[in-house]
């Protein structure tokens, strides 16, 4: 209909036979402008998924990760200018902090499963905007470890309750391509609150800083009012509370070893915020001022190309494939930036824009592929302990991260080598044990209706 309008407008044939000219100059109409704007805004429109439901869940991803961005841009400033800490008491409370999230992460996603995900990220949200409002108050040590330690008992809990509500209330064949596009508007929201944050460091008073804190916390309780307004799904009637906030599902060793993996994989965001940046900084004749253009070509590229690269995940053999292409994408970009030292500032550059569409590719390939994995190979009814458990190698990955970036850059170009190789492997070794995880799967189904038919009268 819109291609057809456009031919009109434009003066394209439609069938029909001119009238004939009065003699007099027509004035020009510009539709073909405006009809190319709805063209766009019809695209931009289909790209969201249909419907009220999921289109919450995009406004739910957008309010948080703009938040989130203004507090990444201003808490570290915040803590040392205005408050005074030293590094060693900010990274003190960050340590805290992720050992408890370890120990919280399973029994929180348990307690999904029982209450359903959509009552606990409530809770979750709420939790999180009282958390994160009243780290603007945040006054010497004490109260800051206070603050980052009972942040920490949901704070890392909200990913996978987020997935596990999306796998509730979204059906089946759609599900990766929400997530792409949550993620997608995640990044949106990222930059802009980043720029946000921006405006606040150049003010640089106590007062721009806590007016920003608060900010991020209202942000979680709008998250919590888009997320009270989806629709409620009753959670599995056949669990116990005693039973589904435990660590059994670690027990699941194909699945465990699937999220070991993916966790591996998900060493493309240290890579592009810490390795990638120092490496350039202290190892290459790169101009420094290149890595700010290079994340936000990262960035650019996320945004629009993780629905289209998220096609072909929605079950377990593709999103195997697409695992297995991040590992080989993730180590192209290691071995070219093994190759960054010995090159001209020119060459360098050159290098380091095929770096990051590598890196990019890796990027969109290992999160559309761990979306597909988590969602079809956790048990029904134990979504919520099987995502915390997959996002658990995660935040084990990003506690590790650091110090792996620091060991790689100090080896120098061997170290990157290695580097990739072990990703390669990792990516290469995901389809044999998703194969592996799903002939459990099938065991387990087939055994589960044999005793459902030995019941039978």
């Amino acid at each position: 209909m819109i291609e057809s309008t456009n031919r009109a407008a434009s003066g394209g044939s439609t069938g029909r036979t001119a009238a004939p000219s009065s003699g007099e100059p027509e004035p020009p109409v510009p539709l073909a402008a405006p009809a190319n704007g709805r063209r766009l805004w019809a695209r931009a429109a289909g790209a969201l998924p249909a419907g009220r439901v999921g289109r919450r869940l995009v406004l739910m991803a957008l309010v948080d990760s703009t938040g989130t961005g203004v507090f990444l841009a201003v808490s570290a400033i915040f803590l040392s200018r205005s408050v005074g800490l030293p590094i060693s008491t900010v990274t003190l409370g960050i340590s805290l902090g992720g050992a408890i999230a370890l120990l919280t992460a399973i029994p929180v996603g348990g307690v999904a499963d029982r209450f359903g995900p959509k009552r606990v990220l409530v809770v979750v949200s709420v939790w999180r905007a009282v958390c994160y409002t009243l780290y603007a108050f945040v006054t010497g040590p004490a109260s800051f470890i206070v603050v980052m330690c009972t942040l920490a008992l949901v704070d890392r809990t909200a990913a996978p309750i987020v997935q596990a509500l999306v796998g509730q209330v979204v059906a089946e064949e759609d599900r990766v391509r929400t997530m792409a596009v949550m993620r997608s508007l995640r990044n949106v929201g990222f930059t802009v609150g980043a720029m946000l944050g921006g405006v606040v460091l150049a003010l640089d008073t106590r007062t721009a800083y806590s007016c920003a804190l608060v900010l991020n916390g209202v942000s979680y309780a709008g998250v919590a009012i888009v997320a009270a307004r989806l629709p409620w799904v009753a959670a599995s009637a056949g669990s116990a509370i005693r039973r589904t906030v435990s660590f059994r599902v670690l027990r699941d060793r194909p699945y465990f070893a699937l999220a070991l993996l993916n966790a591996l994989l998900t060493l493309h965001m240290p890579l592009l915020a810490i390795g990638m940046p120092l490496w350039i900084v202290t190892n290459s004749n790169a101009p420094k001022a290149v890595v700010a253009p290079l994340l936000a070509l990262n960035t650019v590229l996320a945004v629009v190309l993780q629905v289209r690269a998220s096609r072909g995940s929605e079950h377990p053999a593709g999103a195997a494939v697409h695992l297995r292409r991040a590992g080989i994408s993730l180590a192209v970009c290691c071995g070219l930036l093994a190759l960054l030292p010995r090159l001209s500032a020119a060459q360098a550059v050159g290098l380091l824009v095929l770096c990051i569409l590598a890196h990019t590719a890796g990027e969109l390939y290992q999160s559309s592929g761990g979306w597909g994995l988590s969602f079809q190979l956790a048990k029904e009814g134990q979504h919520g302990a099987y995502l915390s458990v997959f996002w658990l190698g995660v935040s084990l990955q990003q506690i590790g991260a650091p110090i792996l970036m620091n060991v790689v850059i100090a080896g120098g170009p061997a170290a990157w080598v290695a580097l990739g190789a072990v990703i390669a492997v990792t990516g290469l070794a995901v389809p044999a044990v998703t194969r592996w995880a799903v002939a459990a799967r099938a065991r387990e189904a087939a055994a589960h209706g044999r005793h459902a038919g030995a019941g039978d009268p």
